[in-house]
């Protein structure tokens, strides 16, 4: 109303009688065409990425982050007798061509592999039954030395297998001049025990008073003898006698193992710089963990001594550790509580691994008179952790991994830091429930190996192993596999195997891409995607349409997809079957522009990428979504190319209020 004093005018509202267009809510769309990112078990499965994965069993990631069937297995060889496990694997390649696969066994013999089965190796054995001592093997010089913390040293150099046991000194000393010639200088004699591998200190010099100035003839001879030292058969080769000038004795001959005297009658020449022995080299160290470093070899684990590391000479020298010879020793923190648990070469240094602690050796050499003495140079790299495993330590690239009672971890340098210091970091984040839910005694007995860029742990007894995928940075797994040891092992052909022996046998199996099974055993394989709530998770939504996209199906492939309800429970809304599509057409069939792609009538050789694509329409009501494909026959297969699909929200009045609200 309009009022100008004289009248009043009445004006009228105009309503807008136009009816609004209709606009539907806008659909969601999801597309995972890779799962590079592998599993993901730290977050929940709402949360993780559209390229993790929450179960990821028995399969592996290949070309972009395509899931597969993992390799399968097949026996490669006995290692054994049938009895106990494979406790110890190495290959050992001589400098003549010659390859030898070797395996220590729980009854207590090495052996060699001969066809599917093996020739055992005479000369040493190890104490039967010795469950869960760990054999180390490093290879030098044409030989492989063997330790397992149960007995000293043993070396193998085919066909000889001798260990190191420490021969006593010879005793029981006297000389005589069995000619009665009379002078007057002063004799001197000591004799030294030599065994297959080493020679003993020599004895204490025995002098003889009053002799001639030189003998034989009316100088007369004179007569020296020991008592014979006593040792296991095969072990004493023989002796060796220094003489003749008091403190300044020189090596005058040898003897056989069965004479324990020797006479001397002036004829032997004392030959120049041939002194007796400074250090015994008979007795091989007791230790539990051996490693090859440049041209010596690296001891730990010695009994009694559980912080020392050995370090022998460089070759020929590499079977002697006193410093005369270019060896030596360093305890890292004795009597300290932590134990070296395994030693493993890095570039110019020595990483030594203690449970919770590592440090770096670095050998520098010093000249003192006429020797040059090694001396190691110990740094502490980082005391936050250590490793809890022996055998899960491994060279990776660049690299060394190894498990710690957190997790498994990285060494070496990093970027943005001084290029020679070494770093750990731990790389299993997204894994970490699974490492927490071992056992510690999981933990110390877990075996590792790098393989086709795959850093593959296994845990003896708990049949599983969790694979870190170097390439897409991803793991995945568990395998449902044991092991006690692996070895990557090339053979005459020079072809690689990955090898690997499982608790409570004695068979030596490899994985092979060309089988599908495990020895005869099907593989079964399950992958569990990410749980979707399509970037809400408190509205339902109407999922409409599934899209699947495989490539390479072999067998039955079975495909669930799962929904939440609105009464809160998880149902399998639609479950199908995956089979090979038929037809032999394929790229190649048809020269390009002869024929349309799609019609050709001519049979090609495209098996290799033949897809499959199935969609499945559903129209149902859910808060979220998840899609599991597994396979249980051995000749089951796919390559899981990518899922997609699309969604429309529901208004919150769909919401269960009388579940939700409170």
């Amino acid at each position: 109303m309009i009022s100008d004093g004289e009248r009043t005018v009445f004006k009228i509202p105009t309503f807008n009688r136009q009816i609004p267009a209709y606009r539907p809510q806008r659909e969601i769309e999801f597309s995972w065409d890779n799962f590079r990112r592998g599993l993901n078990t730290l977050l929940q499965p709402n949360e993780i990425g559209k390229d993790e994965v929450v179960q990821i069993e028995n399969l592996m990631l290949i070309g972009k982050g395509i899931p597969t069937k993992r390799w399968g297995t097949t026996l490669y060889h006995q290692g054994g007798n049938v009895t106990g496990s494979v406790r110890g694997l190495k290959g050992f390649y001589k400098s003549n061509s010659t390859i030898e696969l070797l395996a220590l066994t729980d009854d207590g013999y090495l052996t060699s592999k001969s066809g599917a089965s093996y020739t055992r190796l005479s000369g040493v054995s190890w104490a039967s039954g010795t469950s869960g001592s760990q054999a180390y093997m490093a290879q030098l010089e044409d030989s492989v030395y063997v330790v397992n913390g149960a007995r000293e040293l043993v070396k193998y150099s085919n066909p000889t297998l001798v260990g190191f046991p420490t021969i006593s000194v010879p005793g029981s000393l006297g000389a005589s001049n069995i000619s009665n010639a009379s002078g007057t200088t002063t004799k001197s004699y000591r004799v030294s025990a030599i065994s297959q591998v080493g020679e003993t200190l020599a004895s204490s010099p025995v002098e003889l008073a009053s002799q001639p100035q030189t003998l034989g003839g009316a100088g007369g001879r004179i007569r020296f003898t020991w008592g014979a030292v006593s040792t296991a058969s095969g072990i004493l080769e023989g002796y060796n006698i220094y003489g003749r000038d008091s403190g300044y004795e020189r090596f005058l001959g040898s003897v056989d193992a069965s004479s324990t005297v020797f006479l001397d009658d002036g004829t032997a020449i004392p030959k120049e710089f041939t002194f007796p022995p400074t250090a015994d080299s008979t007795g091989g160290p007791l230790a539990k963990y051996v490693k090859r470093f440049q041209d010596r070899l690296v001891f730990a684990g010695l009994n009694g001594e559980p912080s020392k590391v050995l370090i022998s000479g460089k070759t020929p020298n590499h079977e002697k550790f006193d410093l005369s010879f270019g060896g030596n020793y360093i305890e890292i923190e004795p009597d300290a509580g932590d134990d070296v648990i395994q030693i493993e070469p890095f570039a110019d240094r020595i990483v030594v691994f203690k449970e919770r602690s590592i440090w770096q050796v670095t050998l520098s050499s010093e000249q003192i008179g006429n020797f040059f003495v090694t001396t190691p140079v110990l740094k502490l790299i980082t005391a936050s952790h250590g490793c809890i495993s022996p055998r899960s330590v491994v060279p990776v690239g660049n690299d060394v991994f190894f498990l710690s009672r957190r997790g498994v971890f990285s060494l070496g340098y990093e970027s943005g830091f001084a290029f020679d210091v070494l770093r750990s970091n731990e790389i299993s984040v997204k894994v970490r429930p699974f490492f927490e839910s071992l056992t510690v005694s999981e933990k110390q007995n877990a075996v590792a190996a790098f393989y086709d860029n795959k850093y593959i742990i296994a845990f003896p007894g708990r049949d599983q192993m969790l694979v870190f995928d170097r390439e897409r940075l991803a793991w995945y797994g568990p395998w449902t596999l044991d092991a006690t040891v692996f070895e990557t092992f090339y053979d005459e052909n020079n072809n690689e195997h990955l090898l690997f022996a499982q608790e409570g046998t004695v068979n030596v199996d490899k994985f092979s891409k060309s089988y599908t099974d495990d020895k005869g055993t099907a593989i079964q394989t399950i992958l569990r995607t990410k749980t979707e709530d399509f970037g809400d998770w408190s509205l339902f939504k109407t999922i409409k349409s599934i899209f699947f996209q495989f490539q390479n199906v072999t067998g039955d492939v079975n495909a669930d997809i799962r929904l939440e309800q609105r009464t809160g429970s998880v149902v399998t809304a639609k479950s199908f079957t995956i089979t090979p599509n038929t037809g032999n057409s394929g790229w190649g069939a048809d020269i390009w522009g002869t024929a349309l792609w799609g019609s050709s009538l001519v049979g090609g050789g495209g098996a290799d990428a033949q897809q499959t694509i199935r969609w499945r329409e559903l129209n149902k009501a859910a808060r979220t979504m998840q899609m599991t494909v597994r396979t249980t026959a051995a000749n089951a297969n796919y390559e899981l190319l990518g899922i997609r699909g699309n969604a429309k929200p529901i208004g919150g009045g769909f919401r269960p209020a009388g579940l939700w609200k409170q």
